[in-house]
């Protein structure tokens, strides 16, 4: 990775930036297609200077004397209507013409000057002879049939090369992390700058909402940047020349669920979607499109984890008749708005889009069920996105297009105001985290000024008179009444019976489950490209500028003076300029194209000797930084696509991509005071000059029609890749106690195979079977999972806590494989009886997925490391969903009059054959529903019903009795050691038949849809 970090090199940089700039402008991902027509007479010779146009969006082009007429730059669609014209011949049109991004739509006109039946519907090619790289797109219509579709990430999911990230989240794209994609709506980056993660945008706006989602995963061309994962591009839809609305209902139907293997019932999420999308032409050429998306789910815990599948949604009681399945304050409520405006002004052609998404959950669990509701914290989440895109034509065939966007993001989680707020219209009252105040807890007094500790989390002691000794007077820490808030804070406190299972030191009975952050990101883009027509050569080049404003805080422990507090305020750019020609010859394609980016994490935080972080200045201590120099790479892409018929391709792809790191390991811990951070033990450190990671992948594919319908994909794929973030462990002489840096030395490979078969619809049936056979290895599956390892490292250990090769990281999944497919009935189509097509307007579809489990390190009852490290495997999953759709015209109930109009009922099924096998096992036995621990209750204290508390030992943390009469089962007065064993006991079946390590057995959705 080569540096700037001389003047001079600073100035030949700005130089060639300024230059490159001056020279073109770009769209790091050119979401458009184009269309290529060869127009002949009926002799099929070549007829120069016909025009074609596309009647929505009114652009053209002319046949050179080839008769190639080649328009550029056409937004993805689905149902174009094309139309040929020449002097002395009769038009031309084809309906229906389709056309999806950064591929070729090719076309074939045959001309008559006598009168001849002119309106035709287009066919889509079975194999696209001039594609380049590992693309999966899914249209509108598509995402609409596939089953149990909600939202793009839904879309997403079923792309091959794409493995659920448990670790990171997201999802990693050919051995990356999930951390290390790009995504973009209407050609705005929107990937959480800061942590990596994908934005709200991906679930909260409507499926209504998507023209295209396109995934690139391999062979990216030179457009796409900042990544070494994949490149995750989706846009919204624009308004048609006729109005069009659309409304949809969707709820869970919990009372059809199935059970588990254990007899428990799966339990409801009560989630419930309501969607409205509509839009259509102002005048002729102006056009809108607007949707808005609700949802709430009051269980959001019973629901599957989106990257594990986990839920914890079984009935199962706790002994007060408690339903752990629904837990309460469990709440979850997201909000998605969008809208698009398209218009001519001044000889351009302008496109203005919004996409508003918010989010709001309250964070609970079973370990905080019993303890005060107050203390627990909510997370509020908004992801507002804007852009503006501009295009006009230069010259004959040149378009230039230039986008400019601006993002707002925040994410706030902490104590919320319960009486404030909260539901589907409204966001929760979150308190402001100030300190304002000291608080006296020996005189319980408060002064104006701070002390170091947050108000509303500030603990509180509590005095009471021993009840066996009135004189002698108790001092409970952390259990008295905050002043600030009328309850107990501080932190958590579990030494308590208030609960089902009367044992202590298992659930919060009080005080704070955790601490409060909150983030806002805001980003500046503007991204300009011009691309041309030369003949074979489509020459694309561009530039893009990304600038971020980033105010981050956190802090762990708020109720503490010397906290784990995090906090920076910093300005990053990110940049990058291209160049590429398409070069589309009669039977090969060459896409040469180079690409720089740049990254300024415009920072002062690089610590100028980790060894010695520390030094004085001024007679004070402080951390000793430096600024962070500018990154730079230059990246040569190439690919090849050779046709060896009009059905059947070979490619070859290479590629070196980069992209830069997470902020939250750039400068996590190095904001504030850096003695009191050095003073906690074990601290993370963030380090601001770490370096992005650099990837080379080189692909190679084959490509076939067998039929009209039926298309074989092959991919090869190998990438190496450097510079990936992990952790060292830093200790010196000079350090009372080490801490760990975060580095970039880290590095791995992945090798995979991956296989489409897909027949297109035909014959009412559609399917697409994807296999994928891959192998990810590496030194660290994320930036801190060698931390506990290093931390436990011994110079004496028998086995070694991290190997010195690449291992299976723990996203690597041997084997996948999806299997899609749809039946589709029309008017009197489908199977019959009595001449009666009982099948008529019914769809069908399923989605089977298999996977191979992923890789784990086997410990033993101890802690001890008994095999190698991620030399285990978890167990594999296998699970169907179908979706069953009945379409009901409105013309055979109201007449021809309304049109096309119809109103559909779905069935949503979410694991079809109730498959109940485990997803993950405990490392300690490899097992689902047993830890391997031989766990025996450890206490030694009969807990007594004495208000006197004679023994003295008989009171909580909150000074109450630790009897609870619940377990007193022999109503003798007391809970034995024996009672309360069988009270552990029972808490660790109820939590074993919880299964959360298990499928989520069956579910069903109900959906009504209207559309005009």
């Amino acid at each position: 990775m080569p540096r700037i970090k001389t003047s001079v090199h600073s100035l030949m940089f700005s130089f060639i930036v300024l230059l490159v700039a001056s020279l073109l402008s770009a769209s790091a991902f050119a979401q458009a297609g184009k269309i290529s027509a060869k127009i002949t007479d009926t002799k099929g010779e070549p007829l120069l200077k016909a025009s074609i146009q596309i009647i929505e969006t009114k652009q053209g082009a002319l046949s050179k004397d080839n008769g190639v007429a080649t328009i550029i730059n056409v937004a993805p669609s689905e149902n174009y209507t094309v139309i040929a014209k020449y002097a002395g011949f009769e038009p031309f049109t084809i309906k229906g013409v389709k056309v999806v991004s950064d591929q070729t739509t090719k076309l074939d006109i045959k001309l008559s000057s006598k009168h001849q039946d002119t309106i035709v519907v287009a066919a889509e090619k079975i194999v696209d002879i001039t594609k380049i790289g590992i693309t999966n797109k899914v249209s509108s219509t598509e995402i609409q049939t596939i089953a149990n579709t909600q939202n793009i990430r839904d879309v997403v999911a079923i792309t091959p090369g794409l493995i659920a990230d448990g670790s990171n989240g997201g999802y990693s794209i050919h051995g990356g992390r999930g951390t290390q994609n790009s995504e973009r709506l209407n050609g705005i980056e929107t990937s959480n700058i800061v942590s990596g993660g994908e934005s709200i945008s991906q679930t909260a706006i409507s499926k209504f909402a998507i023209s295209e989602v396109s995934v690139s995963t391999g062979g990216l061309d030179a457009s796409k940047g900042n990544t070494t994962g994949g490149a995750i591009s989706s846009t919204t839809r624009s308004g048609a020349s006729n109005f069009e609305f659309m409304a949809r209902y969707r709820q869970d139907l919990p009372s059809l669920n199935g059970t588990s293997g254990n007899g428990y019932k799966q339990m409801g999420v009560n989630d419930k979607t309501y969607e409205l999308a509509f839009g259509g032409p102002i005048t002729e050429d102006v056009k809108y499109f607007v949707t808005a998306k609700g949802n709430s789910q009051q269980f959001y815990n019973a629901g599957p984890n989106p990257y594990t599948g986990q839920g914890a949604g079984l009935a199962v009681l706790d002994p007060a008749g408690n339903n752990l399945g629904n837990l309460p304050n469990n709440n979850y409520y997201a909000r998605g708005a969008t809208a698009q405006l398209t218009f001519d002004l001044l000889g351009l052609h302008l496109s203005a889009d919004a996409a508003l998404s918010s989010t709001n959950q309250q964070f609970t669990s079973w370990g905080v069920t019993y303890g005060d509701p107050a203390e627990i914290p909510a997370e509020n989440k908004i992801d507002n996105i804007y852009s503006i895109n501009a295009n006009t034509g230069i010259g004959s065939t040149g378009i230039l297009k230039v986008t400019a966007g601006y993002e707002a993001s925040s994410d706030n989680v902490g104590k919320y105001d319960a009486s404030q707020g909260g539901g589907l219209f409204s966001m929760y009252k979150i308190y402001n985290a100030q300190d304002n105040f000291t608080y006296d807890d020996n005189t319980h007094t408060v002064t104006p000024g701070p002390d170091g500790i947050v108000d509303i989390y500030t603990p509180v002691s509590k005095q009471i008179a021993d009840p066996h000794n009135p004189s002698n007077i108790l001092n409970l820490s952390g259990a008295g009444i905050n002043p600030f808030t009328g309850h107990i804070e501080g932190g958590g406190i579990t030494l308590s019976t208030n609960n089902p299972y009367g044992l202590t030191n298992t659930f919060f009975a009080a005080g704070n489950v955790q601490g409060f952050s909150t983030q806002t990101i805001k980003q500046i883009s503007l991204d300009a490209h011009y691309n041309d027509q030369f003949g074979s050569h489509g020459v694309d080049v561009g530039i893009e500028a990304h600038v971020y404003n980033i105010n981050n805080y956190a802090n762990g422990l708020p109720w503490d003076a010397n906290p784990f507090r995090d906090s920076f305020d910093v300005k990053p750019v990110i940049a990058g300029a291209y160049i590429q020609d398409k070069m589309e010859f009669s039977d090969i394609t060459f896409q040469p194209g180079l690409r720089l980016d740049v990254y300024n994490p415009n920072n002062d935080h690089v610590l100028v000797d980790p060894y010695n972080p520390l030094h004085v200045v001024n007679g004070v201590t402080v951390g000793n930084f430096t600024s962070a120099p500018v990154q730079a790479l230059l990246s040569p892409r190439l690919g090849i696509t050779y046709a060896v018929t009009d059905k059947t391709t070979f490619s070859f792809n290479f590629g070196t991509y980069f992209k830069n790191p997470i902020f939250s390991e750039v400068l996590t811990a190095t904001g504030g005071d850096f003695n009191a951070v050095l003073a906690r033990g074990n601290n993370i450190i963030g380090n601001g000059g770490l370096k992005g990671e650099t990837d080379e992948e080189i692909n190679v594919g084959f490509q076939t029609g067998l039929t009209d319908v039926l298309r074989l994909s092959v991919n090869g794929i190998y990438k190496k890749m450097s510079n990936i973030s992990g952790l060292a462990r830093i200790t010196s002489p000079g350090l009372a106690l080490g801490y760990y840096l975060y580095t970039d030395n880290e590095y791995g490979n992945y090798k995979g195979i991956e296989m489409t078969l897909e027949k297109k619809m035909s014959d009412n049936f559609s399917a697409k079977f994807n296999y994928t056979y891959s192998t990810t290895a590496g030194t660290s599956s994320t930036a801190t999972s060698n931390y506990s390892a290093l931390i436990n490292q011994s110079s004496d250990a028998e086995v070694a806590v991290l190997p010195l090769t690449p291992y299976p990281l723990d996203f690597d999944r041997t084997h996948v494989a999806q299997l899609l497919m749809t039946v589709l009935f029309g008017r009197n189509e489908g199977p019959k009886i009595a001449g009666i097509p009982f099948l008529e307007f019914f769809n069908f579809s399923t989605k089977t997925i298999f996977e191979t489990g992923t890789p784990y390190t086997a410990f033993n009852v101890r802690g001890q490391q008994t095999g190698e490290h991620n030399g285990s495997r978890q167990p594999s999953y296998f699970e169907t969903e179908a979706t069953i759709t009945r379409n009901i015209p409105l013309s055979d109930v109201f007449g021809s009059g309304i049109g096309t109009s119809s109103f559909d009922i779905q069935l949503e099924i979410y694991n079809l054959f109730n498959t109940n096998n485990p997803i993950t096992v405990y490392n300690t036995s490899g097992q689902a529903d047993d830890d391997g621990i031989n766990a025996v209750y450890t206490g030694t204290v009969d807990f007594i019903n004495d208000p006197t508390n004679a023994a003295g030992n008989q009171l909580d943390a909150l000074g109450m009795l630790l009897y609870n009469p619940r377990w007193d089962l022999n109503k003798d007065g007391r809970v034995s050691i024996d009672e309360q064993a069988q009270a552990f006991q029972r808490q660790r079946a109820d939590r074993f038949a919880r299964r959360t390590n298990y499928q989520i057995p069956r579910r069903f959705y109900l959906n009504f849809a209207l559309h005009f």
